[in-house]
């Protein structure tokens, strides 16, 4: 996502994936609150992409639940 007066979807998201990761590789997706990353897993899941992992709730829901954080 590009902040451009709110969140833009980058047009280029999937291509600058794949030139990184395969397609089988392992990826873990987060962002603050879990929704940008519920749909880039969504979208990386569509792509074909078969392990991908979305952290459900974000960072925030991380921090309630007491998991690790590095301070």
């Amino acid at each position: 996502m590009f902040r451009a007066g709110g969140m833009t979807k980058n047009p280029k998201f999937i291509a600058e994936v794949s030139s990184n990761f395969g397609k089988d590789t392992e990826i873990i997706v987060g962002c603050q609150s879990g929704k940008r990353s519920l749909m880039a897993a969504t979208e990386l899941a569509t792509a074909g992409f078969t392990g991908v992992t979305d952290i459900a709730g974000g960072y925030s829901a991380w921090v309630q639940n007491g998991l690790p954080t590095d301070q």
